[in-house]
């Protein structure tokens, strides 16, 4: 079966025989992490996974706290594809809700990778929707529109203040998200009240909430040229 190029989810599992599925999921392993965990690092030994559910955020950090989003991750997703060819990113894996993540038995992946054709193939295609997804994040700043721009603001926001505070919100007044993202206070305000009429947010006077950070994330993902 020909991969599906038109899309750029990519349930890495399902693009394997049987055969192969019970080989990249020997001597695996299964966790539970919690929202605002970091499940990989730069000095973590190197590792890919599988998100089984949940959702997760590849992000990179300097010293003085500034953070920068890579992108995000969904579930069935390979996480660690750059790490069973070549050398990891120097990126962190922050999980956003509560996910279940599968281990990968990284030497014998690497070995498959090698030695399979399917599972190279299966490997590009999700390495190919790597770059798709980090070309829409860049994009969607500038070129979403106001909901799909503020979705990802917000986001990015809520997950950093998830890591300082171990809550999904946004410290931020209309006129500065307005800023943010290049629109007015007023459309700004309409558009966090549809957000909170679809239950993805609640917002007090210089605070949002994200309450579906997964909902929040579809809106980004949404996002296309």
């Amino acid at each position: 079966m020909l991969p599906d190029f038109d899309t750029d989810e990519v349930d890495f599992l399902s693009r394997l025989s049987e055969g192969n599925r019970r080989r990249v999921l020997e001597g695996s392993t299964k966790a539970e992490y919690p929202p605002g965990a970091i499940a990989y690092g730069p000095e973590s030994p190197p590792r890919a996974f599988l998100l089984d559910r949940g959702l997760a955020r590849a992000y990179m950090g300097v010293p003085d706290g500034r953070q920068a989003t890579c992108t995000f991750f969904h579930p069935r997703e390979l996480i660690g594809g750059t790490t069973i060819v070549s050398r990891p990113p120097r990126i962190l894996v922050q999980v956003i809700v509560k996910s279940t993540l599968t281990s990968l038995d990284l030497p014998m992946v690497r070995k498959l990778a090698i030695t399979d054709s399917e599972v190279t193939g299966a490997i590009a295609e999700h390495l190919a929707a790597l770059v798709r997804s980090a070309f829409r994040l860049i994009a969607v700043r500038s070129l979403g529109d106001i909901r799909q721009r503020l979705a990802y603001d917000l986001l990015d926001r809520a997950c950093r203040s998830q890591l300082m505070v171990g809550r999904l919100e946004c410290k931020a007044t209309h006129a500065d998200l307005a800023d943010s993202i290049g629109s007015a206070r007023e459309v700004v305000g309409r558009t966090l009240s549809r957000l909170r009429a679809e239950g993805i947010i609640e917002s007090t006077p210089g605070l949002v909430r994200v309450t579906d950070p997964s909902r929040l994330a579809g809106i980004v993902r949404a996002f296309a040229i």
